[in-house]
């Protein structure tokens, strides 16, 4: 068959097959070269690639060990000073109001006796503190 009455694609991959076997024997370089594309494949795979998952392995690492050690740990922070603070208002802040509560219901019992409700004694309680004003001003002048 003559080349220049038919299309040199289908006269080497059609029509005469061994053709196109010879062809890429004798033009071994540039048909490995056009059978993988220039490379390209390749060259975007050793490059890209696998730099993007070189970068998205350190970038987990990273969030791994540094962000979430972060969060972990602010967790466990957080976790230690509400026990402190649980620790601090059952023992000091309640302590201290039922200490307030525990003097004031034992002192009432004296205060109790000095309330009678008759008002002779309320004039006379309040006639002995003006005389003790009195006194501690005269003797302090």
């Amino acid at each position: 068959m003559n080349l220049r009455n038919s299309k040199p694609v289908t006269y080497l991959y059609v029509t005469d097959r061994a053709a196109s076997e010879r062809a890429a024997r004798r033009f071994a370089g540039l048909h490995r070269l056009l059978s993988h594309k220039y490379y390209v494949d390749e060259l975007y795979g050793a490059t890209a690639i696998a730099g993007t998952f070189a970068a998205a392995r350190r970038l987990w690492t990273f969030d791994r060990r540094a962000v979430d050690g972060a969060v972990n740990g602010t967790g466990w922070v957080t976790v230690i000073s509400a026990w402190l603070s649980g620790l601090t208002d059952r023992t000091v802040v309640d302590g201290l109001v039922n200490l307030v509560g525990w003097i004031v219901r034992e002192s009432s019992h004296a205060f109790r006796r000095l309330q009678t409700g008759l008002v002779q004694n309320y004039a006379l309680l309040m006639l002995f503190g003006i005389f003790a004003f009195v006194s501690i001003y005269l003797f302090v002048r």
